[in-house]
């Protein structure tokens, strides 16, 4: 299996099934990208702020296939993290985060490793988000068999689109 350090994460496995299922959707991707996980979900929810920095509102992207897994795989990894996860130190992270106002942001959530009831669980639900934002029948299977492929066989993320500078120094390693 994959070592902890080397797990993909969730915007990882949303890029790989964005590039195979909606390639077209890639510029918002893009967009999206550069941003905190935390910010993106608000984006994709709707829960963002009015000023959307992606140059369009988001009546134009109810139906995207970025939206249905970003946020469904998001709310899956949430929930695993959670269930596993002290809830105190988070609390008082988001407080002390909240204090100071401008703490770094969070690293990429990681997906983690699921069973079969689990990816089950991911699947069913990719197919209802993705019937509600008007992907349906056949088009919303195939979207779900994707995200649950690239989740049971996640391998780690490649550098980020705007990362394009320093990758081969980094992949002939430095030691540490």
């Amino acid at each position: 299996m994959i070592e902890p350090a080397e797990k993909a994460t969730v915007r990882g496995v949303v890029r790989a099934v964005v590039t195979e299922r909606a390639p077209h959707e890639l510029p918002l991707l893009d967009a999206l990208w550069p941003l905190d996980d935390e910010r993106a979900v608000r984006i994709l929810a709707g829960r963002g702020e009015r000023r959307e920095p992606l140059g369009f509102g988001l009546a134009e992207a109810t139906g995207l296939v970025t939206a249905v897994v970003w946020l469904v795989l998001d709310q899956a990894a949430r929930r695993a993290i959670d269930t596993a996860a002290d809830s105190a130190i988070e609390r008082s992270r988001s407080g002390l985060r909240r204090l100071f106002r401008r703490a770094p942001a969070e690293p990429p959530r990681v997906v983690p490793e699921w069973d079969r009831a689990e990816l089950a669980a991911v699947r069913a639900q990719i197919v209802e988000r993705a019937a509600e934002r008007g992907i349906e029948g056949p088009e919303a299977q195939a979207l779900a068999d994707a995200v649950v492929a690239h989740l049971a066989t996640a391998e780690p993320e490649s550098p980020e689109p705007s990362d394009r500078a320093g990758t081969t120094s980094t992949a002939a390693g430095d030691g540490t």
